[in-house]
């Protein structure tokens, strides 16, 4: 079999050419050559495909047996009898007979025409077909008809005809092509579209093609094919609805701008959170700008005709005063600055000018007399407080000056009281005649929405001392402070609170005074004068603790240095200030933006009360007193041997 194969593959094609070559010149002899063994055909022949070819020689490449009758040519050129051709030909895959004439193929597999039938109504198919179920007949075709059928087509959703073809689908819809038009203009639709606000009978959105569709109303372009949102009465792109001041597309809330100007009309505007957060801001802190204009007017108008402010040419005169209570005039030291001396062993008390470099001695003989009045006559130390005119108000139109004793008002003693305590407050609030000082404010941090910050504010003797010279000169050391309460309310107004924050902007404040109270008074006077005042206090409960029995027929002939306008003002306004800030506080999903208001109220006071029921002593070696001058009895004292009798 492979010598035949090699023979058929190498020498048939030159014999069958020989064959053909001999066969045209030698035409009804029997001397031709055969085309399948090359030998001389001499008797009976077979002529096929214009070849010669002994009979035996005339045989079929597949099976090798001789031809007789039909044959068929292979696709590689060589004969095949009519068996071997029908097994080497394709099987239907319906019926597994050979395809020798016309056949279908579908899905790689070939057919008799006759055999590509539905397996459902078993009609032969011609043209288009559908591939069966798998539960119907696995691997079987379905007519287009027995298809339709099984699988129902949609129902166009304007005609409610079937849809057999290309169709559009829009909102869960099916569509004819044709049916899928503008609600509007009936055109057909091609491309984009836009869904009205507005229904059709059937409670269904209109459809809008581009001509149609409304516009965006910033920048007149379609809608279709774009995020969009609706603000007031106009639909935007979603990238168009910028804000009206970053310019950045808004994502979220917004807010409506409001047109300041009257006379510009213009489209609304929007802000976005952050800006309308910073505008609010921004006309809060116009507001408070206008407010302080205000409150500068109103401090300045309330400074003048209630007398606000402290007066230096009130400060009484310690000579002046020794004149007034009965030393003459001739005897009187000569130099402004001067000390209270005591003797030790005679328990005389004396005056005498203080020799230069120890100013620190004198004292101011006016507000000594009028502290000893206040201890002999009341039994305690001066006390002064500014309080609400209704206690449970502390914000309320007036504030009533309370001193105790009563008479000390209208006294310059009263009056220095009553300054040095408005002075504090404005001092607490920040008010820029004060600022230089660098103190800070109640309002350095934000106070928390709708709760109420209220505190009570006195100046205390916080430490007292004397200082004896060697020469009897006495020397008063006070340390003043500033303390602060939060206060509550009560049935009665208000109250300490049992505990005070030391963060609380009013303890801050409160501390920073007390630490720099001496340069607080170095730079208010008021402060200086109130600081005389405590320093007599101190030097008055030091003269009695030794057993000095002051001259009360001198303290009631001694007039106490008043003011011009007397107690005629024992009220004033109120002195209040609020702060407004903006800030966002969230509720539930979305921000909401809140305006709040930062607002302080304050009571105060002095108590110049000693803390100690004696006063510490120090010695001093050195002499403060010229040894050229003697010092004078000081008429607020009794002599020794006047003295009555402990």
């Amino acid at each position: 079999m492979g010598n035949w194969q090699q023979w058929q593959d190498q020498q048939l094609p030159q014999l069958q050419q020989k064959a053909r070559a001999t066969g045209n010149s030698h035409e009804g002899r029997g001397d031709a050559w055969c085309a399948g063994c090359g030998d001389r055909i001499k008797s009976e022949y077979v002529n096929a495909d214009g070849c010669r070819y002994h009979p035996e020689c005339w045989r079929c490449c597949d099976c090798r047996k001789p031809i007789n009758g039909k044959y068929f040519k292979e696709e590689s050129g060589l004969p095949s009898c009519e068996y071997c051709h029908m097994e080497r030909a394709p099987k239907c895959a319906a019926c597994n007979r050979a395809l020798t004439g016309r056949s279908v193929t579908a899905l790689n597999r070939s057919f008799h025409p006759e055999c590509f039938a539905c397996c459902l109504c078993r009609q032969q198919i011609h043209g288009h077909f559908f591939q069966a179920d798998s539960n119907v007949d696995r691997g079987g075709f379905v007519c287009p008809s027995c298809h339709e059928k099984a699988h129902p087509p949609d129902l166009c959703a304007g005609c409610n005809r079937p849809i057999r073809g290309k169709s559009v689908s829009a909102e869960g819809l099916q569509f004819h092509p044709e049916c899928f038009n503008c609600s509007k203009c009936r055109g057909v639709i091609n491309g984009n579209f836009f869904h009205s606000e507005e229904t059709d009978s059937r409670g269904r959105r209109l459809r809008l093609c581009l001509e149609c569709q409304p516009r965006c109303a910033v920048c007149g372009l379609g809608l279709a094919g774009h995020r969009s949102i609706q603000v007031g009465s106009e639909i935007l792109h979603v990238e168009c609805f910028r804000c009206s001041d970053c310019k950045r597309v808004i994502d979220g809330k917004y807010y409506e701008a409001q047109e300041t100007n009257p006379f510009k009309a213009s489209k609304p505007k929007h802000r976005c959170q952050d800006c309308q957060a910073s505008a609010m801001q921004a006309s809060e802190n116009r507001k408070n700008t206008q407010e302080i204009v205000e409150e500068k007017r109103r401090n300045s108008r309330n400074a003048a005709k209630f007398k606000l402010c402290w007066r230096p040419e009130l400060a009484p005169d310690s000579r002046q005063a020794l004149q007034d209570m009965g030393m003459p005039l001739s005897t009187v030291p000569r130099s402004a600055q001067i000390c209270v001396c005591y003797n030790e062993a005679t328990g005389h008390v004396g005056v005498a000018p203080v020799s230069n470099g120890h100013k620190d001695a004198a004292v101011n003989l006016a507000y000594l007399a009028c502290v000893l009045r206040v201890m002999r006559k009341d039994r305690h130390d001066p006390i002064f407080s500014l309080d609400p005119q209704d206690p449970h108000d502390l914000a309320g139109p007036n504030l009533v000056k309370r001193f105790h004793p009563e008479w000390l008002a209208g006294t310059v003693v009263g009056e220095v009281l009553f300054q040095a305590d408005y002075a504090l407050k404005q001092i607490c609030f920040g008010d820029e005649a004060y600022a230089q000082l660098g103190l800070p404010s109640a309002f350095d941090s934000n106070a928390v929405v709708g709760e109420e910050r209220a505190a009570r504010q006195w100046f205390k003797v916080r430490r007292a001392s004397i200082t004896v010279a060697a020469d009897g000169a006495l020397v008063p050391r006070v340390e003043l402070g500033v303390e602060t309460r939060r206060l509550t309310r009560c049935a009665i107004g208000y109250t300490d609170a049992a505990y005070t924050d030391p963060r609380d902007p009013m303890v801050k404040q409160a501390t920073a005074v007390s630490e720099r109270f001496e340069e607080i008074c170095s730079r208010l006077p008021v402060a200086a004068e109130l600081m005389q005042i405590a320093r007599a206090t101190v030097l008055a409960r030091f003269l009695l603790s030794r057993g000095c029995c002051p001259d009360d027929s001198t303290l009631e002939r001694y007039s106490m240095p008043m003011v011009p306008e007397g107690r005629g003002i024992s009220q004033i306004p109120t002195l209040r200030k609020q702060r407004t800030s903006s800030s966002i506080s969230q509720d539930g999903e979305d921000g909401q933006l809140v305006i709040s208001c930062q607002s302080r109220s304050m009571r105060g006071g002095v108590d110049l009360t000693v803390p100690a029921s004696k006063v510490p002593v120090k010695q001093l070696a050195m002499k403060l007193i010229d040894p050229r001058v003697r010092p004078l009895p000081l008429p607020l004292f009794k002599a020794p041997s006047a003295a009555p009798a402990a």
